[in-house]
């Protein structure tokens, strides 16, 4: 089976067309609409998972935003993606969660050494 960062899959090459077509600038300039995936799918010869997949590549790379229900459009330069915003939360609730149990932790070990007779009174 194909390793899915394989360049040569039919996905990829989609998506390496595409962004060169968005990164130019003219035919997909921001704020446009992508064809749908059944429209790039005969574009490019390729089945209409194929064409999705290479749309989730571009969307994962923050190059279009795809809206449920309405398309996939061309994300202003520096745009961020929605699903990156969702993600970075996620991961500051993360961090403040692994915060939480370092401040739990430390206390437990500071408790601990606490009851650990010293050198001097053993003696």
């Amino acid at each position: 089976m194909a390793d899915r960062d394989d360049e040569r899959l039919p996905s990829r090459r989609v998506a390496r067309l595409l962004r060169a077509e968005i990164e130019e600038g003219t035919r997909y300039p921001p704020g446009r609409k992508l064809p749908s995936y059944r429209q790039l799918a005969e574009r490019y010869d390729v089945a209409t998972n194929t064409a999705a997949a290479a749309v989730q590549i571009l969307a994962k790379d923050g190059l279009v935003t795809v809206r449920p229900a309405s398309g996939a459009y061309v994300c202003a330069s520096g745009e961020a993606e929605p699903d990156v915003r969702d993600e970075l939360a996620k991961i500051r609730a993360q961090l403040n969660r692994s915060r939480s149990e370092l401040d739990d932790a430390e206390k437990a070990l500071t408790h601990l050494l606490g009851r650990i007779p010293s050198a001097e009174s053993d003696g």
